[in-house]
């Protein structure tokens, strides 16, 4: 419709804009809040007081006092206008109706999918994954030494396998370190917020857990077995060479995250050593069993696919704890910091801040 009404009164103002006239902040510290929100999509509000630009009692007297209120008129004064029928001047109307007082969390929430992770049901979701992947291991195994061929047999045990390469499980594996080196680079980014001085030690993590992901994809490690296998000539328990090199890397880890791992809390710090222990028991422990028996025996029977499951069942605990100290950490350290995916529109998330 059309309506003699001056635009500015149907103007809802950010709330930046409301501190910068206040002269609560500067246009610089402004920017530099919201260039934040960018990543985080975090308030405003929120993002001012933890750079410590401007008190959280301060921005919360400010909306119920001024803004809010501001902003309550405007609504009334758009409902008003939207009742007359003689006056003209184009104005745009809401596709959607907005009480007054949840008009700030409409603001602020637009344009979000927020998809939230629990620590205990992200462990019990992945554990149930896990349990199925070691049942469908053995079941397929046992279809190959015990049972007739039928058709499929051979196509579930490419696809189940857990001692075979490029199949489900591995995607699967691939994707929960992924899902590490993730984690510890959100982590990294709040710590550089706050300038932690521990930060880069979280970015190291990130960078050693997309690594492990790329070798759990393209078997860069097995790799190592055969030139080092026949450049110390190894037998029974180094048949599999390349835990020599898993060994010196474990080594090389402690040596330099060791110092960072004993500052963490004690729940993160413990659950570490726990999915640490676990891990590198599946990965180099047991991997020496399996070395063995298939160096003074077989690699084709039940009792060897039972090694390996073993093997790959730890690995997969291992990095499963590891996850949930992560999300455990970042709910019981990182107060404000919320883990979900963020889809804004950059121009509008600024103008409605």
């Amino acid at each position: 419709m059309i309506r003699k009404i001056d635009a500015q009164n149907f103007q809802i103002k950010p709330l930046g804009t409301y501190l910068i006239e206040a002269e609560l902040i500067t246009p610089d510290q402004l920017n530099t809040a919201l260039n934040t929100q960018k990543f985080s999509g975090d308030k405003l509000g929120k993002i001012l007081a933890k750079h410590g630009f401007v008190k959280q009692e301060t921005i919360e007297y400010l909306m119920s006092n001024v803004v809010l209120p501001d902003r309550n008129k405007i609504l009334k004064n758009q409902s008003y206008s939207n009742n007359r029928k003689n006056d003209y001047v184009s104005v745009t109307e809401p596709t959607s109706s907005i009480k007054p007082e949840g008009t700030m969390g409409a603001l602020q929430s637009a344009h979000q999918l927020k998809v939230y992770l629990s620590a205990n049901k992200t462990l019990k979701f992945l554990l149930a994954v896990v349990l199925l992947f070691a049942l469908a291991s053995l079941v397929a195994n046992y279809n190959i030494y015990y049972l007739p061929d039928f058709f499929g047999r051979d196509l579930f045990r490419i696809l189940f396998d857990l001692n075979s390469e490029n199949n489900i499980p591995t995607i699967y594996s691939g994707g929960a370190l992924l899902f590490c080196s993730i984690l510890t680079e959100i982590i990294f980014q709040a710590q550089k917020l706050s300038k932690n001085k521990d930060l880069w030690a979280w970015r190291g993590l990130s960078i050693v857990f997309a690594i492990f992901c790329l070798d759990e994809l393209i078997s860069l490690h097995e790799r190592l077995t055969r030139p080092l296998g026949n450049t110390f000539n190894t037998s029974g328990f180094l048949y599999y060479a390349w835990v020599i090199a898993g060994a010196i890397f474990v080594l090389g880890f402690l040596l330099v995250f060791g110092r960072f791992i004993t500052t963490l809390p004690r729940k993160t710090r413990r659950l570490f050593l726990i999915a640490g222990a676990i891990y590198v028991t599946g990965a180099i422990g047991t991997e020496l069993v399996g070395g063995y028996y298939h160096y003074y025996y077989t690699q084709s029977n039940m009792f060897y696919s039972l090694i390996a499951t073993i093997e790959e069942v730890l690995e997969m605990l291992g990095v499963i704890i590891f996850i949930y100290a992560l999300l455990s950490y970042i709910n019981c350290n990182m107060k404000g910091i919320d883990i979900g995916i963020y889809l804004n529109d950059s121009k509008k998330q600024e103008q409605r801040s």
